[in-house]
C-alpha cells in the first residue's frame, strides 16, 4: 500500500516532470478542485475538467521552453482520520503556493479527492 507521503511525492514528481497521465492517476474518479485564480476561476467538478485545466497549465510551461518545473513541498502537515487524510503544504516560487489535498484510502491506495490551490505574494524581506 502506498502511504500518504508516497502519494504526495508521486503526484508532485509527475507534475514537476510534466507527465499529465501520471498526475491524473493520483486522482479519484469523482475528484473536485480549485486551481489558483490565474489558471481557472471556478471549481472543477470532474476528473476530466481537472485534467483539461492541468493540460492548459502544462502547455503554458512547455511553451515557455521549460521541460520540468521545481515543485518542492515545504511545511507538509498531514492529518489522518479513518480512511481520509488532509495534507497541507507550501511551494515557494515567485509566489507562495498554498495547497490542500483531501485524500481517501481505497483498495490499498490513497487518491486525491479534492485539491484546493491558491497563491499569495511572498512577504517582502525585512
Amino acid at each position: 500500500m502506498e502511504d500518504i507521503q508516497g502519494t504526495l511525492s508521486g503526484f508532485l514528481r509527475a507534475f514537476s516532470e510534466l507527465k499529465l497521465d501520471e498526475m491524473m492517476a493520483y486522482y479519484a474518479d469523482d475528484a473536485t478542485s480549485f486551481f489558483p485564480i490565474k489558471h481557472h476561476s471556478q471549481r472543477l467538478d470532474s476528473k476530466q475538467a481537472i485534467r483539461e485545466a492541468f493540460a492548459r497549465v502544462l502547455s503554458k510551461v512547455r511553451d515557455s521552453g521549460a521541460t520540468r518545473i521545481r515543485l518542492e513541498a515545504e511545511d507538509v502537515h498531514v492529518q489522518e482520520l479513518e480512511g481520509v487524510a488532509v495534507a497541507t503544504f507550501h511551494i515557494r516560487d515567485n509566489d507562495l503556493s498554498r495547497r490542500t489535498l483531501v485524500l481517501s484510502s481505497s483498495q490499498g491506495r490513497w487518491l486525491i479527492e479534492h485539491m484546493h490551490a491558491s497563491n499569495a505574494p511572498l512577504p517582502e524581506e525585512a
